[in-house]
């Protein structure tokens, strides 16, 4: 199969392609899902109570794959994603590489992604990265799995 922006070879069953980061499949197509970007912690969160509870460390939430929902708070320096058992967040599918990516917090607070040279790619908001500066809202996508990026508030 060719890539259908750049032309590149791709294995069959490639979602996105490895050099471009063109999504493959048609828009209505069942292998394509729709993941709704919420734009506010409160509406993703609507039984939390701001005044006793607004603050949150810098997290992710896990939009779509087998923990869809699940919340993970990036509370160490790094923290490490992967197919390996010794993960930090542990992503349990073929599309992810053992060693995928790391997420590191930089000395001025900020949280920054890095590829680990993966066979499938990290992609954040569509384009694939090697690394970047990760800001609220932020759609990162690891192999079949996506999570959104939301930073710390106080």
């Amino acid at each position: 199969m060719n890539c259908r922006r750049c032309g590149e070879i791709l294995n069959a069953n490639a979602n996105f392609c490895w050099s471009c980061g063109a999504p493959q499949h048609e828009a209505t197509s069942p292998e394509t899902v729709a993941v709704p970007v919420v734009s506010t912690f409160e509406a993703l969160h609507p039984n939390v109570n701001p005044d006793r509870h607004g603050a949150h460390l810098d997290e992710l939430v896990i939009a779509s794959g087998q923990t869809a929902g699940t919340r993970v708070e990036l509370t160490n320096e790094i923290t490490s994603v992967g197919r390996h058992e010794e993960s930090d967040l542990l992503l349990d599918d073929v599309s992810v590489s053992r060693h995928h990516a790391v997420f590191t917090r930089t000395a001025s607070g900020r949280i920054t992604l890095r590829d680990l040279n993966s066979l499938n790619g990290t992609y954040v908001n569509g384009s694939r990265v090697e690394e970047t500066t990760l800001h609220s809202a932020d759609e990162v996508q690891i192999g079949k799995f996506k999570l959104v990026f939301w930073e710390a508030t106080l």
